[in-house]
């Protein structure tokens, strides 16, 4: 027999075996009082009349009355005089929960830096100053242009399920434009979309490297992949990133697939050169390696003009180029996309239809009309101008720091959301990190980008979250800091 019944606002289900003999009190007792425990009943909710659990559950009265008088007994509900009983106010789930043995143990587990950096997004109380690396500024997301874009997808109701690559029109779409704003030549059945470049870079991972098998990344470099890549068992190989991008003849032989960022290089900010780049793929044809080019934020570029990306100089099907909305509209949508060589286009489309099958379908068909419509391409032109006078005003504050020996100089960084400086050797960056924190200011977290130990100390200063007008002042704050670090008057 199963009862359901409004509880306050809350749906529960109550489930007596009906051949239980004399055993249906401690039952019906065990299963609320675990209701309250674990916090399916909260505080204040509306207990049934027992008179209305008697009749959905086929038992006499006195069971119900008798099983509520003892957990009004024990503290769990409480009757008020002409209302009914309700759970009484003040109990804590986390207080009152059994313990519970750990019966399964994980045969992955994450690093403990991965849990870091995912769980340093989120903070019960803003910071005052958001100074975090690759955080787009809400307050300019387009969202009458995104509405109205839903609003048009949203004309008839959700079908069923859509290609696992992703919408056709879409494809073609990501395709036309990536073509023209980046110098990408794909075709749409190339392409696929994500949720975002992390589902990408797994789905390629995935169908490239087997465990054990080896994987060269940047070092420093992005966390999230190098622990997704040592999660799946392969074998992590770190390898240094110079003024020009990775070094190329430090990459492993025995590496199968490289890893690498050289638009913007992710947390250093270099730009590879156009030299380094066809090493790489002339290393990757030698050796007989895939590359994937993780183009996350080049649509902002600062000053001078992009190189081309890896994809457009590779002339023999290695590159797999990896873009996203996640710093351009928002991480929030997890809207990303791959280019494949044609090679890996339909094994890759199987392989997503077993893990997600697809990203939600009106979410892509929103993105479409965005495209479509020319909103991208607008917003995109409009963005650019503000987060370059942001980008201008940490460079000035860096090239000062520098100057008052605060900081050292960092490699050029022409592109994305933040800048990368490193520390004098005797500053430790936790401690900066921390004094910072406590004067509302939250800061990228250098020191989890590297593979190697005993790494230089350094700060990623973020600037897509924080408004133009405040930018001045989060940095005046920082420099404070930075001072007071340093021994010296903070004014």
């Amino acid at each position: 027999m199963i009862y359901q019944t409004k509880f306050a606002r809350r749906m529960m289900d109550l489930f007596l075996d009906p051949t239980l003999k004399g055993a249906k009190t401690s039952e019906l007792f065990e299963q609320l009082r675990e209701a309250i425990v674990s916090g399916r009943l909260a505080a204040g909710d509306r207990v049934p009349a027992t008179r209305e659990v008697a009749g959905q559950l086929a038992v006499s009265r006195s069971t119900v009355t008798t099983v509520y008088g003892r957990l009004a007994a024990e503290g769990y509900i409480e009757g008020r005089a002409g209302a009914g009983s309700y759970v009484s106010p003040g109990l804590s789930s986390a207080s009152l929960s059994p313990h519970q043995p750990a019966a399964l143990k994980p045969v992955v587990r994450a690093a403990s830096s991965t849990v870091q950096w995912a769980l340093s997004g989120f903070d019960e109380t803003p910071p005052r100053f958001d100074l975090r690396t690759g955080r787009p500024d809400p307050a300019l997301f387009p969202l009458a242009d995104w509405r109205r874009c839903m609003t048009t997808a949203m004309q008839t109701a959700p079908g069923g399920y859509v290609n696992p690559a992703g919408l056709p029109a879409l494809r073609r779409a990501l395709a036309q434009w990536v073509g023209r704003s980046r110098a990408v030549e794909a075709t749409a059945d190339q392409v696929i979309v994500t949720s975002g470049a992390q589902q990408g870079i797994d789905l390629v991972s995935r169908l490239l490297v087997a465990p054990g098998q080896a994987v060269a990344v940047e070092d420093p470099g992005y966390p999230p992949v190098a622990a997704l890549l040592a999660a799946s068992g392969v074998d992590v190989l770190p390898v240094p990133v110079d003024s020009e991008g990775i070094v190329v003849d430090q990459i492993p032989t025995r590496a199968r697939l490289v890893y690498t960022t050289p638009s913007h290089q992710a947390p250093m900010g270099v730009t590879m050169s156009m030299a380094r780049r066809r090493e790489l793929l002339h290393f990757a044809e030698r050796h007989d390696v895939g590359l994937i080019e993780d183009d996350y934020d080049s649509e902002y570029r600062h000053v001078d003009r992009p190189l081309e990306p890896l994809h457009r100089l590779d002339r023999h099907g290695r590159v797999i180029y990896v873009g996203t909305f996640s710093k351009t509209l928002s991480p929030s949508l997890r809207l990303g996309f791959i280019v494949l060589p044609q090679s890996l286009a339909a094994p890759a489309i199987a392989l997503r239809s077993l893990i997600d099958w697809q990203p939600p379908a009106t979410v892509q068909a929103t993105l479409l009309r965005f495209i479509v419509d020319g909103h991208l391409e607008r917003y995109l032109r409009r963005t650019r101008k503000i987060y370059s006078e942001r980008h201008h005003i940490v460079i000035d504050f860096v090239r000062e720091a520098v100057d008052a020996g605060l900081l050292v100089a960092p490699y050029p960084s022409y592109a994305g959301l933040h800048v990368t400086a490193l520390l004098p050797p005797d500053r430790d960056e936790a401690t900066v990190r921390e004094a910072a924190r406590t004067d509302g200011i939250a800061l990228g977290n250098f020191e989890l980008c590297w593979q190697q130990p005993n790494a230089p100390a350094g700060l990623i200063i973020g600037f897509g979250a924080t408004p133009t007008a405040d930018l001045p002042v989060a940095l005046a704050a920082l420099r404070q800091v930075l001072r007071k670090q340093a021994g010296g008057s903070p004014t």
